[in-house]
């Protein structure tokens, strides 16, 4: 397991936003938390402790996998909707005459106020705003954090931003433009989310009933389930049972992940 142990995130000089790495108090926790969930399967699943040992347990590697996955993802949903917050911020102060470095800058206190100093948005904006004071480009920063980042709205601003830099020209227009564009979309991407969150959470209370329904059984008829756990046919049937609810639960995620 060690790893998955990695420096916290707030300690590094820059954030890898394709790949994440658990603290130690975050793989202690869901180690604990993939161990319930994966007794409670042995338990109603096969009603032995043996299984878990043999069976169930090794799984834990999958699900250490498939959380840090999940926390990826939502911690790039979390950088894109600030994100989206700053480029309002720096097409709002285009808008009041402010050059484009000095437009981030107030971006940069906009984001602090609305997220904190320690937000994703925050560090990343004071360490390209770090890099302009060395004279290093701006533009070059941008792209280099739509690739740590790999979020395709990131990209097309920093892209369109580099190109309106090297050709000159109404740079302030262009960025304001491109500002609402990609606003837009992320506002329709938002909204598309909060609709899909009903299904989600119907996905949710579907994929905990075979417990509820196995766990009823178990405690209000005692024996009931005796003749699946104790015999090869039984525990045949229930792997095969437990194999289409892994693939259900699997099919229905893919349904819901929508990509815009």
């Amino acid at each position: 397991m060690s790893c998955y142990i990695h420096r916290s995130c707030w300690q590094q000089d820059f954030i890898d936003y394709r790949n994440y790495y658990f603290t130690v108090m975050e793989l202690v926790r869901y180690i604990l938390e993939g161990c319930v969930i994966l007794g409670i399967v042995s338990w109603l699943f096969y009603d032995s402790m043996v299984a878990f040992g043999l069976f169930i347990l090794p799984f834990l590697y999958f699900y250490l996998n498939r959380k840090k996955k999940l926390l990826c993802e939502k911690r790039k949903q979390l950088l894109n909707h600030q994100f989206r917050e700053v480029i309002l911020a720096v097409s709002s102060h285009l808008q009041a005459g402010f050059s484009v470095e000095n437009a981030f800058m107030e971006a940069y206190r906009d984001i602090c106020v609305l997220f904190g100093e320690k937000s994703l948005m925050a560090r990343e904006l004071m360490w390209i705003l770090r890099r302009v004071e060395n004279n290093e480009s701006l533009e070059q920063s941008l792209l280099q954090l739509a690739q740590r980042s790999n979020l395709e709205d990131i990209y097309e601003f920093a892209e369109v931003f580099a190109i309106a830099k090297r050709g000159g020209g109404e740079i302030r227009s262009i960025m304001i433009r491109t500002a609402d564009i990609i606003g837009d979309k992320m506002e329709v991407k938002r909204e598309i989310h909060t609709i899909m969150s009903e299904k989600m959470l119907e996905q949710k209370i579907m994929q905990c009933m075979p417990f509820g329904m196995i766990g009823y059984l178990s405690l209000t008829s005692p024996g009931f389930l005796d003749s699946l756990y104790h015999s090869v046919v039984g525990i045949i049937l229930m792997t095969v049972c437990l194999g289409v609810y892994v693939f259900a639960c699997f099919l229905a995620e893919r349904i819901l992940d929508i990509n815009i």
